[in-house]
């Protein structure tokens, strides 16, 4: 017999100073059913504070508000809030972000079935709200983490990396993982160790499924979360900060004891470096160094200067409209090079074939977009205003495994829960 919602699963939900996106995520849930208990760790200033409190007594859900300092750093504060879960597992939520909610059922049970798996999630789209909702990439999508050891799962992990800080885990996992994590000193080694603590209890499984929207714009200000960030202001630093996180992980690993039955000591050394280097090396190509050694050349080469002017340049996609200007463009490159031309023709059939299962499989009307591969659903918010989503074709086009692109049904079930969301 399965434990009632209460007793199985809890949402955390961090945020400081953001009101209004917390009165929106929770307006959300609350028009979603949302069942599960909710814990706000909130760590912001008396004025948001008290706004935050109000949201909370008007939500009509089972909510617990923690407070803190605001001084708490954030690794402490995630810390402690998951050190206060009574349930068997739980997740994060960020304020900004939005939990895909019409599956979690469908995780539990496969956690509660799998007692191997440290955890379970599914699949992440990217997306802004402005005058349109717009689903911009399929931004985590990869396999499940199976290896049959810690070491086999970190190399899946760092060999095609993919965040799963937000994954549903047990409890216990979670609390282990978060308190190995405040040993790394940067936003990036918290990051790694907390996969790596994860990883070392076990799998953590990708279901076919939408889990979470995430607001293209940072959760949290902060410094030394992307090796981008270390090469354009301290490289040196990168390093020494990977050799004390190597010696971490390699305590977990020597930890294990399957491990230390299958690889030495120094086979694991030796690939714990090769696979991080695989992690690095798209992010070291000789276009990005060359852009952060001539702006370091610059009279203003300082870490400041430097940083966003390559991560506009390497790391964010500025996806304008092309309209007929651009339709030539891709015309006249598919016409001069016959494997672009392949390429569109494929994706101008899977264009179609969305269409036809949208309007007759899934009752949605779509369009195409003013840039060449976009579609556009048109929808009602349950506030009875106009939405306009616009399904980008790198999301749309994204290669899941095998040749698989994301099903229409899945879109479809995304969209209809994401209607419930409307921003305060």
């Amino acid at each position: 017999m399965s434990l009632p919602p209460r007793s199985r699963y809890t949402l955390l939900i961090p945020t400081y100073n953001r009101s209004a996106l917390l009165r929106s995520l929770l307006g959300y849930l609350a028009a979603r059913r949302f069942e599960y208990p909710i814990r706000i760790l909130d760590s912001s200033y008396e004025q948001a504070l008290s706004e935050n409190r109000q949201t909370i007594e008007r939500a009509g859900l089972d909510i617990t508000h923690q407070v803190y300092d605001p001084a708490v750093p954030v690794g402490t504060k995630f810390a402690l809030g998951a050190q206060s879960v009574e349930t068997p597992y739980c997740s994060f939520c960020a304020d900004d972000d939005i939990l895909v909610t019409g599956h979690l059922g469908r995780a539990l049970d496969l956690l509660d079935a799998d007692h191997s798996a440290a955890g379970a999630h599914g699949h992440y789209v990217n997306f802004k709200h402005n005058d349109n909702f717009d689903i911009s990439d399929l931004l985590y999508w990869a396999p499940s983490i199976a290896g049959d050891d810690a070491l086999k799962r970190i190399v899946e992990q760092m060999g095609n990396y993919q965040a799963i800080f937000y994954a549903i885990y047990r409890t216990s996992v979670l609390q282990s993982k978060l308190q190995q994590a405040k040993r790394g000193k940067s936003n990036l080694a918290i990051e790694l160790l907390m996969s790596a603590a994860a990883l070392a209890a076990g799998g953590v499984h990708r279901l076919p499924h939408f889990h979470m929207a995430r607001n293209t714009g940072p959760s949290m200000v902060s410094e030394g979360w992307h090796p981008y960030q270390f090469l354009a202001s301290n490289p040196e630093l990168l390093f020494s900060e990977y050799a004390e996180y190597r010696a971490i992980v390699l305590e977990h690993l020597l930890a294990d004891e399957r491990c230390r039955e299958v690889y030495t000591p120094a086979q694991m050394e030796r690939v714990l470096d090769l696979v991080h280097l695989k992690y690095l090396a798209p992010m070291i190509s000789g276009p990005v160094l060359d852009r952060l050694i001539e702006e370091s050349l610059g009279p203003d080469g300082q870490s400041q200067a430097i940083s966003p002017g390559a991560w506009k340049k390497f790391t964010i996609s500025d996806r304008k409209p092309e309209g007929l200007k651009g339709l030539l463009v891709h015309l006249r490159r598919a016409l001069s090079e016959p494997h672009r031309a392949g390429m569109l023709l494929s994706y101008l059939r899977r264009l179609a074939g969305l269409r036809v299962a949208f309007k007759f499989g899934e009752n949605l009307e779509a369009s195409m977009g003013r840039r060449l591969g976009d579609m556009v659903i048109d929808r009602e918010t349950r506030d009875g205003r106009r939405r306009r989503y616009l399904l980008s074709r790198e999301f749309l086009n994204q290669d899941i495994g095998d040749g698989r692109r994301v099903p229409a049904a899945a879109i479809r079930s995304m969209i209809e829960q994401l209607d419930d969301y409307v921003p305060s």
